[in-house]
Formats: structure tokens, C-alpha cells, sequence
């Protein structure tokens, strides 16, 4: 994947410094030379699917797939190397002005194939991370547990052998533990030693060993209180290691949804940018215009303000799906609303077309004013992980992974502000009762409450599962 990335950022170059050199032929066969290294690099990005696919790296394979689909259907370009096959045409015809134009776009979407390469290389790579420790983890529980029943045969030969009632049958046990603790003594050294080579060194897990092989020694010699002593401290060792291992996930799994939590915020920051710009203007014209007719230019002003409106939605709505992906309740509703909004003002918008109406400024500055609140949970989603993080509490490193991206009491606050503002959108809209909005705003009341009732249950089904737990 690292030398997918390599090439794509050579193509990426290579493209962005056509019009750096002098001879237009000079021009158009650099230009061929990038769609052929693309083309290649399609090749190789076929090649490894197929290897990564027999290979059971499914996640991979996916990958790589979905980077090859980029490639053959790029927004607004379609095939990039057809489209650069495209631009060199067009520099051999001398056709600068289309060709820069046409390269421009062209840097752009190799830009998002490297992000998404370099990206997929991050996921991946924590994925891997994540096996590992899941299979440490699972490792260590394995060793745990076996040497936890050794210690308890042990204790109680010692009992025995303090006593001075050691059988033929007594002494054939010891012999046998002390075999199955040399045996376990050998695995978690094996266990070690690969660790290592996966870049995973850990004392405890050493400490633990080294008992184990002491333990195994003295049982040799069938001195069974001292193994007892040994075996009690490689499992004191070897749970202390497995704290590790579940602090360590708790931290993965904690920087994950921080960085989820920033990639949110980041895209919310950008849609609020591309709204506050048409909201902007909405305001001008209808401080200038009021709900009178608008001349040309600011009709065409006005259209171009509701197809932006429209983008914004469909960004809402892939906003959505990486959301809902991410596990919440009332957050992906909530977005949902903002998504349903957008698409009403688009077409308010297009449908009054010659003028501003009051409501279609007032119904933006909801929009804007419910962005900047989304963003405000979001910042205190953050800060109350980096605390977390900071400070780990001992736990299931799986509740940490399960967790939504933003917490109960969180979503129900944000139910709260959404109850808030739709009452009072409804009472400004009730002297239009059969209007669309109206309508929508009442469905969505409606929904509002059935949201509501979704997360009580959940709650109650979650307090009632601990409570079963704990008995």
C-alpha cells in the first residue's frame, strides 16, 4: 500500500508540473507518460486485490477495490487515465487553454484517490493493530487461566506434602505438573519472543516467564511450597500484563473516536462555511429587496444560492451515513433534520425564484444556528474523551469500542435543543397550516417523540442488563 501511495504522489507531481516546461510536444508526451504510470498503477492495484483476496485479507482487498473504482469513475472526470490520455491530445493540438482546464480538475481528483489511499494505509494499519492486541489479549487470558489451575493443584499437593501424606499416586501428579508447567513456561516464552517481532515488548510478560520456568524447576525437585510462591507471582505477572494489554485497547480504541469526532467536526465546519455564504446572501437581498421582485442579476444570484443549498444537503446526507456508521441515536436524527432542511430552502428557493421571502432568510439562520450547536457538542464529545483518555478507568476494552460516538446524556441534550427550536418553528409556521413546511415540521414532531421513547427504552434495556450482571 506504501508504494501504491509512493507512485500515486509521483503521479500527482508529475501532473501538477506539466506547464512548467517550454516545448509544447515536450508537454504532451509528459503528459502521456503520468496517464501511463496510472494505468500501471490500475494494473498493480488490480494485481494486489487478487493477492490480498486469496490471501483472506479481505479488508484490504475491499480497499484496494474501492480505490480502483475511483480511478475508473472520478467525480466530474470519469476514467482518469481516459481523461489524461485526454489532456496530452489536447497539448498536441495545441489546445493549452482546455488542457489546463481540463489538469486543474485532473490535480484535484488525483489529490482525493492520494487521500484515499493514504487514508485506507491508516485504517489499515489500525486494524492490524487491533488484532494484535485482541490476540494478545486472548493469549494472555489463555495463560492465565491455565496457570491459575496450576497453582490451586499445587497448593493443594502442598498441603499434602506438609502434612507428610504424599502418595505414589501424589508424587506421579507433581511429576505431571511440573510438566505442564514447563510446557506453559516454553509457550509464553514462544509467546514473547513473537510479540517482540511484532514490535511488542513487555516486562510483565517476561517476569511471568521466568517464574514459570522457577516454578517448573522446583516442582522438579518436588518443593512444592516454593513453586507455589513462584507460580503465584508469574500470575500476578501475567494479569498485570493483560492490564496493559486492556489499557492499551481502552487508549486505540479512545484516539479512534477522537479522530471520528474531529473528521465530523471538520466536515460540519465546512458545510456551516458553504451555507453562511449563501445565508449571507439571502440577507442582503432581502435587506435590499425585501420580498419585492429582484432584478436579473439577483435572480441569478438567487438560483445559484438554492443549487448550493441542494450540495449541501447531499453533504449532510454522506455526513449522515458516517455518523450512523459510528453508532448514535438522536446525532444522525438530528443531522438527518439539518439534511431535510437544506433541501426545503433549495426548494423555497427555486420554487419563489424572483424574490427573497422572509422565511427563507429565517430558516437559514436556524440552519447556521443549529451547525454551530452541532459543533458545540461535538467540542464537549471531544474534550470529555481527551479527559478520559488522559485518565483510563479499568474496564472492558470492548464497552470503550461499543460506546456511540457521542454519549446518552449528550443526545438527549441535543434532543432538548431540537424540542426547543421546533416548537418555536411550529408556532411561527402555524398561520400556514396546509404549507409543506408546516407539514414537515408536525412529522417531524412526531418523529421527534418516537426518537425520544427509542433512547428511554435503550437505557432501560442497558440499566436492566446490568443489573442482571451484577446479580
Amino acid at each position: 500500500m506504501r508504494t501504491i501511495a509512493f507512485l500515486c504522489i509521483a503521479v500527482l507531481l508529475l501532473s501538477g508540473n506539466v506547464f512548467a516546461q517550454n516545448q509544447q510536444q515536450r508537454l504532451a508526451i509528459e503528459q502521456q507518460q503520468v496517464a501511463d504510470q496510472l494505468r500501471r498503477l490500475n494494473s498493480l492495484l488490480v494485481e494486489l486485490e487478487a493477492s490480498e483476496r486469496l490471501a483472506g485479507n479481505v479488508e484490504l482487498a475491499a480497499t484496494l477495490a474501492s480505490v480502483q473504482q475511483y480511478m475508473n469513475d472520478a467525480t466530474g472526470i470519469g476514467d482518469l487515465v481516459t481523461a489524461l490520455q485526454k489532456v496530452s491530445q489536447q497539448l498536441s493540438q495545441q489546445r493549452n487553454a482546455s488542457a489546463l482546464s481540463s489538469q486543474a480538475l485532473l490535480i484535484e481528483q488525483l489529490q482525493v484517490l492520494l487521500d484515499m489511499l493514504l487514508n485506507s494505509q491508516a485504517d489499515i494499519e489500525a486494524e492490524k493493530q487491533k488484532k494484535i492486541l485482541e490476540q494478545r489479549a486472548e493469549k494472555l487470558d489463555d495463560m492465565i487461566n491455565r496457570q491459575q489451575q496450576l497453582l490451586e493443584d499445587v497448593q493443594q499437593l502442598k498441603e499434602k506434602q506438609q502434612q507428610g501424606d504424599l502418595m505414589d499416586a501424589d508424587k506421579q501428579q507433581m511429576e505431571e505438573l511440573q510438566q505442564q508447567q514447563q510446557k506453559l513456561a516454553d509457550e509464553t516464552k514462544e509467546f514473547n519472543k513473537q510479540q517482540q517481532q511484532q514490535g511488542i515488548k513487555s516486562e510483565t510478560a517476561e517476569d511471568a516467564q521466568r517464574k514459570q520456568q522457577d516454578a517448573a524447576e522446583e516442582l522438579e525437585q518436588q518443593d512444592a511450597e516454593q513453586a507455589e510462591q513462584d507460580q503465584q507471582q508469574a500470575l500476578e505477572e501475567l494479569q498485570k500484563a493483560q492490564q496493559q494489554v486492556e489499557q492499551q485497547q481502552q487508549q486505540n480504541a479512545s484516539k479512534a473516536k477522537q479522530e471520528a469526532l474531529m473528521n465530523v467536526e471538520l466536515e460540519i465546519k465546512e458545510i456551516l462555511a458553504g451555507h453562511q455564504v449563501q445565508q449571507l446572501l439571502l440577507e442582503a437581498l432581502f435587506s435590499e429587496y425585501g420580498e419585492d421582485d429582484l432584478p436579473r442579476s439577483a435572480r441569478v444570484k438567487l438560483r445559484k444560492a438554492a443549487m448550493a443549498e441542494e450540495n449541501i444537503s447531499i453533504r449532510a446526507d454522506d455526513l449522515l451515513l458516517e455518523i450512523a456508521q459510528a453508532g448514535a441515536d438522536s446525532f444522525p436524527f438530528y443531522i438527518l433534520s439539518l439534511m431535510e432542511d437544506h433541501m426545503l430552502l433549495a426548494e423555497q428557493l427555486t420554487a419563489s425564484s424572483t424574490f427573497v421571502k422572509e422565511q427563507d432568510v429565517e430558516l437559514g439562520k436556524y440552519l447556521s444556528e443549529s451547525w454551530i450547536e452541532l459543533l458545540d457538542v461535538i467540542a464537549t464529545e471531544r474534550e470529555r474523551e481527551r479527559q478520559q483518555s488522559e485518565n483510563p478507568q479499568q474496564g472492558d476494552p470492548q464497552d470503550e469500542e461499543d460506546t456511540p460516538l457521542v454519549q446518552f446524556a449528550t443526545e438527549l441534550q441535543l434532543l432538548k435543543r431540537m424540542q426547543l427550536a421546533l416548537a418555536k418553528r411550529i408556532k411561527n409556521a402555524q398561520d400556514a397550516p396546509k404549507s409543506a413546511e408546516f407539514k414537515q415540521l408536525i412529522e417531524r414532531q412526531n418523529e421527534l417523540q418516537l426518537q425520544y421513547e427509542s433512547m428511554i427504552r435503550r437505557l432501560s434495556s442497558a440499566n436492566d442488563k446490568t443489573k442482571s450482571e451484577e446479580i
